[in-house]
């Protein structure tokens, strides 16, 4: 899985099954960088929102290097909220790949709810992309690039006799 360029679709297929459906939550999945792979929302600019979410990852990341050691050894997730509404993140990396989940809240009666559902999901899709197979494309005969030779002139071919 680790040659894995594609995520969006694992990412969709994942939600689709599992859908987070809280109104008032936008969820997302970004790779660290903002490039947006999966997202609930529509009246949301992607592109901005994935800029944003990452610089702000980044630059809470950046000020927890002033942690003790000790202490960085957790797994660090940002929250930016009110009582009923706000901006929830949680990194989290696939073989060597990172990205962030998270929510943008409004309305809610109970934010700490959304954080524990977001973590429990975050579980749920490590599980599931563990689980995973990677796709190989099955090649038809037809698609080699010598298609006449047969494969008893190949093994002749590579066969290493000596005189």
């Amino acid at each position: 899985m680790e040659f894995m360029l594609n995520w969006e679709n694992p990412f969709k297929k994942f939600f689709d099954q599992n859908p987070f459906e809280i109104t008032g939550c936008n969820l997302f999945i970004f790779r660290d960088d903002g490039i947006p792979l999966y997202g609930n929302y529509k009246e949301l600019d992607r592109n901005s929102v994935g800029a944003l979410m990452a610089g702000t990852w980044q630059a809470a990341n950046a000020l927890s290097s002033f942690l003790k050691a000790k202490e960085k050894s957790e797994i660090f997730r940002f929250s930016y909220d009110t009582s009923e509404s706000g901006i929830y993140i949680l990194p989290f990396s696939i073989k060597k790949n990172s990205f962030l989940l998270g929510v943008i809240f409004q309305g809610q009666i109970n934010p700490g709810l959304i954080k524990s559902k977001m973590r429990f999901m975050l579980d749920n899709l490590l599980q599931y992309v563990e689980n995973l197979k990677e796709e190989v494309p099955r090649l038809e005969r037809d698609n080699f690039l010598f298609n006449e030779i047969s494969d008893k002139e190949i093994d002749r071919l590579f066969a290493f006799e000596r005189n």
